[in-house]
């Protein structure tokens, strides 16, 4: 092992040290690049990480501060010589809490300034420079070569390239300097209580090089030792919970292994410390994507409330607020989510945008399940503010700022049907990647497909399917997009057979997809479908698309409206009375000139004349 020195030097984040920090960062970037070059091909395509998290990049710089809001973490027992030491750990072990690991690895950095041979400032960083300390069910959905997910580990360890380092002396790739940090912490574990070393034991086992599902099962049984000998320690457990949370199977809801044992381990650690914002955190994070996401509403006002400076805190309560009919208190958090995190992005001009942009496109779903088109449309292009450098550009990354700003235009005007401003040549920018194009043609060909131009409809479909070929990224999304366009046109030309046939392929192949918030295809195929059927009047094929779309999107206000109307055109006027009702109150704060909204006052004016 290479080891880097145990602290950086402390010196003021000024100006100065930014760029060094960039420079650094631009350094890693070339030689990546370089090692492509002379290769002479791209780099192999991979899953995006989530970007739920904040993941590591090169070693943060010093000094850190002792921050407000980060959450108070008050029973972890440590070893060191120094207080400073001790309050920097428990700083890190907070943000821990919250996946704001850029962070939570500089509070350790900092804690190493005060005790050089503090074990588990080492064990801390291991865990943060990783970025794998996520429920089990993202890693399944996030295997990538670099560490993050679950895939093959330690490749560069293996490969015997010589390590890229910053002026500190520290790795630039995150992982290896996971594995450097959590090698200092076994050198020094038997200075320190049988406690911590079987949470430097744990740490150990999962940066082990080799095929990372054994990693984690070795991970997994040492935090169930840890656990075991120490049943009080609700850290440990709370660690454990998220390390089992599987998540649940995406088409029938149904727990995956281990899951509900998570869920149990976590409800008891809140039960006895309801200020215990980890095991809240993981909380939200266990019943997302389940039939009874409500059961989490308490842990999102006790996260949201005990940590209130980290954007993750504020932006996680959204993503059961969504699943739950719960609408207006979703914008909200995503809203105060933004805020927070705009604070953080204006104090540092390399603070990482990723997040950022998750966050608002969330948000932006929320507001087009509210019927919130212009809201909607400036978030999008506050999200197109954050342009790409020329790196971004030549890379395939769908999660910065400015992509995911992309595809929530896209999501925005199909899901409003802005048919004419699609096929204006304006509001959709065209970008010459395959991944952009194919959403564009594939926004195109519906707008010319519900606009009776069917030739037109056709030759979009063929330079979709041409794109498609091009794609590294969203693969299987893109090709649900072409199944479900063909399905579109089909049925816009009166073939009904060969377009519900298509229809109800693409929406199998959508709703089994692994979960993932939000949604990363557009809106449900059902949902289009639905839309469709009714506008070529096959009510009784709408109503059944228009209540398939309600058990994907709880409390959507399109769907309600959508199936008013089916049920009008079969004559099932009481039902479409109650639908109509639970549409208005869905969308109590919809643009008032959309057309379902308009629908609506005219006909609550006529019923009162």
């Amino acid at each position: 092992m290479l080891p880097f020195p145990p602290f950086l030097p402390l010196l003021p984040y000024t100006s100065t040290m930014k760029h060094l920090h960039l420079a650094t960062a631009l350094l890693l970037a070339s030689c990546l690049s370089s090692e492509v070059l002379a290769k002479g091909k791209q780099a192999p395509a991979q899953r995006q990480p989530d970007m739920c998290i904040t993941p590591a990049g090169a070693q943060p710089l010093l000094p850190a501060k002792l921050l407000p809001g980060m959450g108070t973490t008050k029973s972890f027992s440590v070893t060191t010589t120094s207080e400073e030491a001790r309050k920097f750990f428990l700083q890190g072990i907070s943000q821990i809490h919250s996946f704001w690991f850029l962070e939570s690895e500089r509070s350790c950095t900092q804690a190493l300034q005060y005790d050089s041979e503090m074990a588990m400032a080492y064990w801390c960083i291991a865990l943060s420079a990783a970025s794998d300390y996520r429920p089990a069910f993202q890693l399944l959905r996030n295997t990538t070569n670099s560490g993050t997910g679950r895939g093959t580990g330690a490749a560069s360890a293996a490969s015997g390239d010589a390590v890229a380092r910053s002026t500190s002396g520290a790795p630039l790739d995150p992982q290896v300097r996971a594995r450097e940090a959590i090698g200092k912490a076994m050198a020094l574990r038997d200075k320190v209580t049988p406690r911590e070393r079987l949470y430097i034991e744990a740490q150990n086992a999962r940066r082990t090089p080799g095929p990372k599902d054994a990693a984690d099962a070795a991970y997994i049984a040492t935090l169930r030792k840890l656990v075991a000998a120490y049943p009080d320690d609700l850290e440990a457990k709370s660690m454990l919970g998220l390390a089992i949370d599987n998540g649940f199977d995406p088409v029938t809801k149904e727990p995956r292994e281990h899951t509900m044992e998570a869920i149990a381990l976590l409800e008891e650690v809140t039960a006895k410390d309801d200020s215990a914002f980890g095991a809240h955190h993981y909380l939200i994070h266990a019943y997302e994507g389940s039939k009874t996401p409500e059961k989490a509403w308490h842990d999102n006002a006790r996260y949201a409330g005990l940590v209130t400076n980290i954007p993750h805190a504020a932006h996680m309560p959204g993503h059961i607020y969504a699943q739950s009919d719960r609408i207006d208190a979703a914008i909200s958090a995503f809203s105060a989510a933004a805020a927070i995190e705009q604070k953080w992005i204006a104090s540092d001009s390399l603070y990482p945008t990723g997040h950022h942009g998750h966050n608002v496109h969330f948000l932006v779903q929320a507001l087009n399940l509210g019927g919130r088109y212009d809201d909607s449309m400036k978030w999008v292009q506050h999200l197109l503010t954050f342009k790409e450098n020329p790196r971004d550009r030549n890379g395939n990354n769908q999660t910065g700022p400015w992509r995911q700003g992309y595809f929530a235009l896209i999501k925005s005007v199909v899901r409003f049907e802005k048919w004419n401003e699609i096929l204006d040549g304006k509001t959709i920018p065209t970008y010459d990647k395959p991944e952009q194009n194919a959403w564009r043609h594939w926004a195109t060909g519906l707008a010319y497909a519900n606009t009776g131009q069917l030739d037109k409809a056709k030759a979009t479909l063929a330079e979709m399917q041409a794109d498609l070929e091009g794609v590294t990224s969203s693969k299987e999304q893109i090709g649900i997009g072409a199944q479900e366009l063909e399905a579109t046109i089909a049925a816009r030309s009166g073939d009904k057979k060969k377009a519900y046939e298509l229809y109800r392929k693409a929406a199998t192949r959508e709703a089994a997809m692994l979960y993932t918030e939000p949604p990363s295809y557009p809106r449900p195929v059902v949902e289009g479908w639905g839309n469709v059927a009714l506008a070529i009047g096959d009510h009784a094929t709408a109503d059944k698309a228009y209540r398939e779309t309600l058990g994907r999107e709880p409390g959507s206000g399109r769907a309600y409206f959508g199936l008013a109307a089916a049920l009008d055109g079969e004559g099932k006027r009481a039902e479409a009375r109650d639908m109509r009702a639970k549409a208005a109150k869905a969308w109590a704060h919809a643009d008032g000139n959309l057309p379902q909204v308009q629908a609506l006052r005219t006909s609550t004016a006529a019923i009162e004349h």
